[in-house]
């Protein structure tokens, strides 16, 4: 009897108890979550927020922690959009009046009504994106012949002459790689003093270069405060993590010193010799061919163009070739938005017909892979001696001959804007780099988007790429602008060449 009265009580209590509300159906959750897309892609980010803020109350019960976590960062992400386009109608007309001779008006609304610029109406006001008035070169040639601050290329000249010594250097090896090139260099990461709390510990994970084919010689000589951790050598995105208290009102720095040797590559492939079979027999085959959301998905448009361009090609060089030669011919390149801020970068590429180097890279991947042309991401740094940048590029396999890499971004600007060169000079350097590689990148990745280790706690400011560093504290993430980041090179010797470098530096970050 005592055990039946203690069944009914407990039944009893069941009855009365609340009842948890059934999980939020991931249709629905998906409905909302395009809602709010199409809310802060038409610039209403407080409507976006409100929308964002409402169903975190409404549906509190019933949202996965995933789920959770996806609606919390679209707020995040309104906050990004308002950043990229911060640039106010009055500084952009005094950008122009600076930087372009002669500039009138007239002409600003002429090129405001053509598209040539890039705004949102950001909640009722008309906001551009800070590098407007450089996109407006990139774009327009007659534009960029105006330029007031225009400067003599030494750098073009420089890279065609790299570029014809690598070929030459190659006939004399049995290898695709090249004549070493050795260097030093320091990179440092800063956080401004006052940015984070005195005391509270700073988590930052600073580029490294991976050991593979194309550069090696790795040695870190020092680094501060005493890495917790460093990544294996061919690790997707290899870092060196640091921890360190913040020092409150003082800046809070972080930096590693190191040695790297590159190797120049050149990839001459005879067409002939190359078998679709060949590579559907490649264990990595269908790893590289396969959609990879949110950035690489066959959607209705990336598939067809891919088809419309390689037509009745079934060679999968040529085929990546057609594809390289199109991005040339129809897409420009623009200083862009954060990455964290697009929701598809390939189609946002195809759709505006302009990106920068790891927004087109990531389109010819999208594109090959639509195709069955196994396609693979490369970025990092370019460490040129005129100068240094981020820099993202691609490799494709082309079965027997493997990975060959591939440079997009460089295809299409040398096609367009290297003035310095003749006709057939620019043609000779576009070959180059559909198959060849110069000694001036220093790698990171070899895989976008991939995961740091040791685990993020907090979103990543970059949820792509991965080369000017990411930093968290207190479980917050500490985005660009937060910290300053700053890469110097010195060149060690290793090649013959007429300019090569002595010693440069790019820094950026917080204002």
């Amino acid at each position: 009897m005592r055990i039946l009265a203690i069944v009914a009580v407990l039944a009893a209590i069941a009855i009365l108890a609340p009842r948890e509300a059934a999980a939020m159906p991931e249709e629905e959750f998906e409905q909302a979550m395009r809602e709010i897309a199409a809310l802060q892609e038409s610039g209403r980010l407080t409507e976006a927020d409100a929308r964002v803020q409402q169903l975190l109350a409404e549906q509190r019960t019933r949202l996965s922690s995933s789920q959770r976590n996806d609606l919390e960062f679209e707020t995040e992400r309104s906050r990004r959009i308002r950043r990229d386009y911060s640039l106010e109608q009055d500084r952009l007309l005094e950008q122009l009046a600076d930087r372009i001779e002669d500039f009138t008006g007239e002409e600003y609304h002429e090129w405001l009504a053509a598209g040539k610029f890039d705004y949102k109406l950001i909640d009722g006001e008309r906001r551009f994106v800070g590098p407007s008035v450089s996109n407006l070169f990139f774009r327009n040639p007659d534009i960029r012949a105006r330029r007031a601050d225009a400067t003599e290329s030494v750098w073009q000249p420089f890279l065609y002459e790299h570029a014809m010594a690598v070929m030459d250097e190659h006939r004399h090896t049995a290898q695709d790689t090249t004549k070493p090139r050795h260097f030093r260099l320091h990179m440092t990461i800063t956080v401004p003093g006052g940015t984070v709390p005195e005391g509270r510990t700073i988590r930052t994970w600073m580029p490294f270069p991976q050991q593979i084919a194309s550069q090696s010689g790795i040695e870190l000589l020092s680094a501060s405060p005493e890495p917790e951790w460093v990544n294996a050598p061919n690790y997707p995105a290899r870092s060196i993590y640091f921890e360190q208290r913040s020092r409150g009102e003082e800046p809070t720095v972080f930096e590693a010193e190191y040695t790297l040797t590159t190797h120049p590559r050149w990839n001459p492939v005879d067409p002939d010799r190359v078998r679709p079979g060949l590579q559907r027999e490649n264990p990595y085959f269908d790893y590289y061919t396969r959609e990879q959301p949110p950035h690489v998905v066959f959607t209705p448009a990336i598939r067809e163009k891919a088809e419309e361009i390689v037509g009745d090609e079934t060679n999968p060089y040529l085929k990546a070739r057609l594809i390289y030669n199109w991005i040339s011919d129809n897409i420009q390149y623009s200083f862009a938005r954060e990455y964290s801020t697009l929701r598809n970068i390939s189609e946002y590429v195809l759709e505006n017909r302009y990106g920068d180097c790891g927004q087109i890279a990531l389109l010819y991947i999208a594109l090959c892979r639509a195709v069955d042309v196994p396609a693979r991401w490369q970025s990092g740094w370019v460490i040129y001696p005129q100068f240094r940048n981020l820099h993202d590029w691609t490799e494709i396999l082309v079965e027997p001959y493997g990975w060959i890499p591939v440079d997009p971004n460089f295809g299409l600007d040398i096609k367009q804007r290297f003035d310095a060169l003749d006709t057939e000079q620019r043609q000779e350097l576009k070959d180059f780099f559909f198959g060849g590689m110069d000694a001036y990148r220093l790698v990171i990745n070899s895989e976008h988007g991939y995961p740091h280790y040791p685990p993020r706690r907090a979103v990543r400011s970059d949820d792509v790429d991965f080369q000017r560093g990411e930093l968290e504290a207190g479980g917050e993430n500490l985005y660009f602008g937060d910290f300053r980041y700053r890469l110097e090179v010195e060149f060690l010797g290793g090649s013959d060449e007429a300019g090569a470098p002595a010693t440069a530096t790019a820094a950026g970050g917080a204002d």
